[in-house]
């Protein structure tokens, strides 16, 4: 059978669930990479769909499939700003190369929910340089499956103060297309509802390589993070990108309503 789809998807396990059966369908090629390197590919058309971050998303002005977005409604024990002083002290922050959505959260909550205005640089946390050992940073951010490693530092989760700030979930990620398909977009729901419904047997093969217990692990993929795209997630995202547009975080015109 002909390769009907190229889709893109992080590889972390937040995505696992939206995934399920992709990998196997032969009208699907299916592509895992860090966020950053998902959007040159679908600026080049090299993707028919990807699940970007949510600023990507606004950037391009590409539509997402309705009802579906990794969110979270608070805490996500997966997007952390990690802390080598206390937070009034800190002057220069790691933003982490791989996902501009998480480092316009950072910027938006140092800024306008604690009165910072820091310096910003980035890293790797993948890399061989750890931030720890830098002594020009105070500060740093991590998002995904590098969050569960334990960094020996107190950190703040980025998706439990942009609750405390704003009052709804935060959508760090989307289904996004260039263009309304319906076939495509329903291949997408179907994936999502089926990897819903084998939530057992995706904790049970992932838990221990994200070095979770089976417990942590379906807690995270069941409270932390969450799969609607609902009124107090869509919301939550007009919110960002109204943030984002102020702070300059955004370099394409604003949509028409």
């Amino acid at each position: 059978m002909t390769v009907l789809w190229r889709i893109g998807s992080v590889p972390y396990l937040n995505a696992k669930p939206l995934l399920w059966g992709l990998d196997r369908d032969p009208a699907v090629r299916l592509i895992l990479r860090p966020p950053a390197a998902l959007v040159p590919l679908m600026e080049r058309g090299r993707l028919q769909a990807a699940l970007l971050p949510s600023i990507e998303a606004i950037r391009l002005g590409l539509v997402h499939v309705p009802g579906i977005a990794i969110a979270s409604p608070g805490r996500t024990g997966s997007v952390l700003l990690h802390l080598k002083k206390p937070l009034r002290q800190v002057r220069t922050v790691a933003l982490d190369r791989n996902s501009r959505t998480t480092n316009a959260l950072a910027r938006i909550l140092l800024e306008r929910r604690y009165g910072l205005h820091p310096r910003y640089v980035k890293h790797d946390p993948d890399g061989r340089r750890d931030f720890r050992r830098d002594p020009k940073v105070d500060a740093a951010v991590t998002i995904g499956d590098a969050s569960f490693r334990d960094w020996g530092l107190p950190a703040i989760d980025l998706g439990a103060a942009w609750r405390d700030l704003t009052g709804v979930p935060f959508v760090f990620a989307l289904w996004a297309l260039p263009r309304r398909n319906a076939a495509l977009e329903g291949r997408l729901q179907s994936a999502a509802l089926e990897g819903r419904r084998r939530l057992k047997e995706i904790v049970d093969a992932e838990h221990a390589g994200a070095g979770l217990t089976r417990a942590e692990c379906t807690q995270y993929l069941t409270e932390r993070i969450t799969y609607d795209l609902g009124p107090g997630e869509r919301t939550g995202l007009r919110l960002f990108e109204r943030h984002a547009r102020d702070l300059g975080l955004l370099d394409s015109p604003a949509p028409r309503r």
